[in-house]
């Protein structure tokens, strides 16, 4: 009888020093720890609940062969995130490079509930038909997922919601 009290003791004693860590846990993401410290390489841009690149060239082989090879230059397709937390939403400035053009703005993110917003200040267009994506994502954005090794931002085009898929370079 002792025994199964001296458990019971010892069980009652781990739950309570284990609540004050289980009360402090949140939902929120560390959106620092997501977005900046680290330079983001587009993998891909899919059309949500696929993980297929989109069919943005309708069949021209010659254009998606061009974006592809573009895409493996690591000097395109990137963006890079600076700022930091005040009082939960996370933001600052961010840069980067389509493929003819460099572009900047600001940014800001709630680790809550997922919102982005990214405010481009150079709109220039792109030629390739990936990169004019890839800049069109960027001004439509709207909502990120992801963690300190991916990053998805989704943004809607007409009725469809895509996602650019990121991985730090």
């Amino acid at each position: 009888m002792m025994d199964i009290r001296r458990r019971l003791l010892k069980g009652w004693l781990l739950w309570m020093l284990l609540c004050p860590l289980l009360a402090g846990c949140t939902n929120d993401d560390d959106v620092i720890a997501i977005f900046t410290g680290k330079s983001w390489k587009l993998t891909y841009i899919a059309a949500e609940g696929t993980n297929k690149q989109y069919d943005f060239w309708g069949g021209n082989e010659t254009a998606f062969q061009n974006s592809m090879d573009a895409l493996k230059n690591t000097a395109n397709f990137v963006i890079g995130f600076e700022g930091n937390d005040l009082n939960g939403v996370a933001g600052g400035t961010f840069s980067g490079r389509g493929i003819l053009y460099t572009f900047d703005g600001t940014w800001s993110a709630d680790g809550e509930n997922n919102a982005l917003s990214l405010s481009l200040k150079d709109a220039s267009t792109e030629r390739d038909v990936l990169a004019s994506a890839f800049m069109q994502g960027l001004r439509n954005a709207y909502r990120y997922s992801g963690d300190s090794q991916n990053l998805y931002i989704y943004y809607k085009e007409g009725q469809t919601v895509k996602f650019m898929a990121f991985r730090p370079q």
